[in-house]
C-alpha cells in the first residue's frame, strides 16, 4: 500500500476548508474505527494477519502521542482511515464482511446513544464495493435506532477493491450526499 491508495484533504473541498487539513501516515497495527458500542480492538484482534497503512486527517498538526493519525482533541479529526491488501480478492471481500459485521450493531443503541444509521452500498465494478453508514448523535435516537428523514454527521465506510480494503471513519459533520461524494472517493484510490 502507498499513500496514493488513501485519501488526500481536497476530498472533502467544499464541505471542510483544505486548507487546514494535515495528513499523518503510519504502518501498523491499532484500533481502527470500530466503534466503542461493538468494543474496540486493534485491527489484528480481529483480523489476524499483517498490518495496514493509517493515514488521519485532521484540523490540527497537533496528534495524540500513542497514534500519529489521531488528534490530539477529538473536535480536531476530520477522518481516519485504514487501508490494507489481502493475498487474494476472495480473502479481501471476506476481510471486508468481518469488518463491516464490527460496525452492525451499533445500528441499535438505547436511546438517547449515538447510532448508525441504515447501510448504503456502493459499487463501482464488481469487486469493486463500499457499505457505509451515517451517524446520528444521541439526541436523533428517540427509538433505539436512527431517525427516517434526517440526516447523518458523518459516518462509517467499509472498503474493497480487489484485494485490497479498509476503513474510513469520518468525523466531519458530512451528510448523506457528502458521505456518498467522499465513499465513492475513497473507494476510486483504493
Amino acid at each position: 500500500m502507498t499513500t496514493a491508495n488513501l485519501l488526500e484533504a481536497a476530498a472533502f473541498s467544499p464541505d471542510v476548508g483544505t486548507g487546514w487539513i494535515h495528513t499523518t501516515d503510519r504502518y501498523g497495527n491499532g484500533t481502527y474505527a470500530n466503534s466503542a458500542c461493538s468494543g474496540e480492538k486493534t485491527l489484528t484482534e480481529t483480523l489476524g494477519g499483517p498490518g495496514a497503512h493509517f493515514r488521519g486527517l485532521m484540523t490540527s498538526p497537533r496528534t495524540d502521542p500513542s497514534d500519529s493519525t489521531m488528534a490530539a482533541k477529538h473536535a480536531d479529526q476530520v477522518a481516519r482511515e485504514f487501508a490494507a491488501e489481502a493475498p487474494n480478492p476472495s480473502l479481501a471481500q471476506n476481510f471486508a464482511e468481518r469488518l463491516l459485521l464490527e460496525e452492525v450493531p451499533c445500528q441499535q443503541e438505547p436511546p438517547g446513544h449515538w447510532v448508525y444509521g441504515r447501510t448504503t452500498a456502493l459499487q463501482l465494478a464488481p469487486d469493486v464495493t463500499a457499505s457505509w453508514m451515517g451517524l446520528y448523535e444521541g439526541s436523533f435516537n428517540a427509538t433505539g435506532t436512527a431517525p427516517e428523514g434526517k440526516e447523518p454527521c458523518g459516518g462509517i465506510a467499509v472498503l474493497r477493491s480487489g484485494t485490497h480494503y479498509g476503513v474510513l471513519e469520518v468525523d466531519a459533520c458530512l451528510g448523506t450526499a457528502a458521505m456518498n461524494r467522499v465513499v465513492r472517493t475513497a473507494l476510486s484510490q483504493l
